[in-house]
């Protein structure tokens, strides 16, 4: 007599989700940022509320950009060499193994390089001033969590509910198993169709290449 399996909930997936460094290490940036913030003891202006605004609103778009520039950016030819970037080469791993969970996860070294990128385009935009930095960085640092946890959950057991995280996990799963080229969306995924990656799934082909990128043998034989 066969026993039926636990069902994987929402909690179950949460404390999986922690039991990696990543998110401590984007909670501590986000907290840091809005300790510093509420220490001055002063109100949020009009420009840091707008700040907020639009970080929040731009950073889903960052997402779709960057998963279909620079994650999957080939590697480049240089004196008779190709070079893969360090990122690249783990999208591409990710995309052979989608099912290991450490390969879910930004690595730490992405998200403090991405840490002094963003704080020094923060400063640009807000004129070096510490509270305007805070505020950019701590809404970044907020929105990229966010980011974390919906990957991370479109790749764990834990089984879609509502109709808009289905619409989610079902595009990333397209994205994975079915065309590569497409699909690049993660927390808002009308982008794709607002950004012409969001096909009729009928209509597209099936890729030979989603699982590798077309450089390495397949890792494993998850499907669909």
């Amino acid at each position: 007599m066969s026993v039926k399996s636990k069902r994987f909930t929402l909690r179950d997936a949460f404390m999986e989700f922690i039991s990696h460094p990543s998110p401590f290490v984007l909670l501590g940036i986000c907290v840091s940022f809005w300790t510093y913030r509420a220490s001055l003891w002063e109100p949020i202006t009009l420009h840091e509320g707008i700040t907020v605004a639009a970080v929040m609103m731009y950073w889903p778009f960052q997402e779709w950009w960057m998963h279909k520039y620079l994650l999957h950016l080939p590697p480049i030819k240089m004196m008779g060499r190709e070079i893969e970037l360090d990122f690249a080469e783990k999208h591409r791993l990710h995309h052979e193994k989608p099912t290991l969970l450490p390969l879910i996860f930004l690595p730490i070294g992405s998200i403090l390089g991405a840490l002094v990128l963003f704080s020094v385009i923060a400063g640009l935009i807000g004129g070096w001033s510490m509270a305007y930095i805070a505020v950019f960085m701590g809404t970044a640092s907020f929105s990229t969590m966010l980011y974390e946890w919906t990957h991370y959950l479109t790749h764990s057991r834990y089984t879609p509910q509502g109709s808009f995280y289905k619409r989610i996990w079902r595009q990333h799963r397209w994205h994975h198993y079915k065309n590569e080229h497409y699909w690049y969306s993660f927390t808002i995924p009308h982008i794709d169709s607002w950004m012409n990656t969001g096909p009729d799934v009928g209509q597209v082909p099936k890729s030979n290449t989603a699982r590798t990128l077309g450089r390495t043998p397949v890792g494993d034989s998850t499907t669909v």
